[in-house]
């Protein structure tokens, strides 16, 4: 989903004992939820040392690293990097902020507001992949052969057809729309609630679909950084789906 690269010290940190135990105070204190990643994501060194992201968040990121590097990081170190995500790049600035049995976290040191939507931005689609969980989908209409799995402000519908395999799936995130079926392919859209006055007053309407007269790639790769950061079962054929499009995603 993305790299990081980092560029080269910007400031070396004091050499200091790490404590073995953090303060009893500290413990289990999450401010900024931490969300685990796989394999896919990777930070990179000049060096070629290749440092694997083991969670994240807006605040920052932990990354496995080799008995090597760990030892060339110290705890306050700053680092000038360079993320590039979806072929976009971003400047940053990294501190080394913990260092846990082969574990370095990494946090945005003093980032600008263009960073801090870029990491949100970045977090947004694991942090719903990580919400959804499948729910009982026998009352709904055209159920058969469907699958739904619903989270925080994420709902994904999949249809799987005993014979063929997959035959549909449909992603509402954020009001934004996906969907794909072998049928007819792949389309976006929005979710936009419609408003009505009545005696003066504005009231809440309908919610209707929107769908986009061609697919936007902007949607699309938010779709598919949802279903890649996703744990359910039939990510892998979502995914494959996407992968087959002819549109740069």
């Amino acid at each position: 989903m993305f790299r990081i690269f980092l560029q080269k010290k910007l400031h070396s940190g004091e050499t200091k004992t790490e404590p073995t135990e953090r303060p009893s105070k500290l413990k289990n204190r999450r401010i900024y939820e931490r969300f685990a990643v796989d394999q896919k994501h990777l930070t990179v060194m000049n060096d070629q040392d290749i440092l694997v992201i083991r969670d994240i968040s807006v605040k920052g990121f932990a990354s496995e690293v080799s008995e090597r590097a760990y030892d060339r990081f110290a705890l306050d170190d700053i680092y000038s990097a360079r993320m590039r995500y979806h072929g976009k790049v971003q400047e940053l600035d990294l501190k080394v902020a913990w260092k846990r049995e082969r574990l370095v976290g990494f946090e945005l040191y003093e980032p600008p507001t263009p960073t801090i939507i870029f990491f949100k931005n970045l977090v947004r689609p694991v942090q719903l992949a990580h919400s959804l969980s499948q729910v009982e989908a026998s009352f709904m209409e055209d159920h058969e052969g469907m699958t739904w799995y619903h989270g925080e402000d994420v709902d994904l519908h999949i249809w799987i057809n005993d014979a063929e395999g997959l035959a549909a799936w449909q992603l509402v995130a954020d009001d934004q729309v996906v969907e794909w079926s072998a049928v007819h392919g792949i389309k976006t859209g929005v979710l936009r609630r419609q408003s009505f006055g009545e005696t003066g007053i504005n009231e809440p309407g309908e919610v209707l679909r929107f769908i986009d007269e061609h697919p936007v790639a902007t949607r699309l790769r938010f779709a598919s950084d949802i279903i890649a950061s996703g744990t359910f079962p039939e990510s892998a054929d979502l995914s494959k789906s996407l992968d087959d499009l002819e549109i740069a995603i």
